[in-house]
């Protein structure tokens, strides 16, 4: 009898192990998913200013990302706007800018993290 209760408590805590492992690969798979979007978005925006697109996908592996990103998938959009800004006189102001969205997907297509960032690309205006 004693023996059957160890194995049941062998297997949960076996379980609990398991858990945790995957919990922990999960959170460091976000941590760097969070560092490499920003790169590629510190990237992106260089490309912006030397007004050239921004716009990629490109599949992340252990020469392009952290060996825990492999069969990741980056994704970076642009968007050009233009953004109203309100002076402290109340003069509107127009900035050309291009939000920038990078996202990553691990590989079953599922959101690890999507950060935007707003580049300026031109002088600011006074709207009409």
């Amino acid at each position: 009898m004693a023996a059957a209760i160890l194995a049941v408590a062998a297997l949960a805590s076996l379980e609990l192990l398991s858990r945790s492992d995957s919990e922990s690969l999960y959170s460091r798979r976000l941590a760097l998913a969070s560092v490499e979007a920003e790169r590629i978005l510190a990237e992106s925006a260089e490309l912006v200013k030397d007004q050239r697109t921004a716009a990629r996908r490109e599949s992340l592996d252990s020469t392009t990302a952290a060996e825990a990103l492999g069969g990741c998938t980056a994704v970076v959009r642009e968007v050009r706007e233009n953004m109203s800004v309100t002076d402290r006189s109340g003069a509107t102001m127009r900035v050309p800018v291009v939000r920038l969205t990078a996202e990553i997907t691990d590989p079953s297509g599922n959101s690890l993290v999507s950060l935007e960032r707003i580049v300026p690309t031109a002088a600011a205006e006074v709207a009409p």
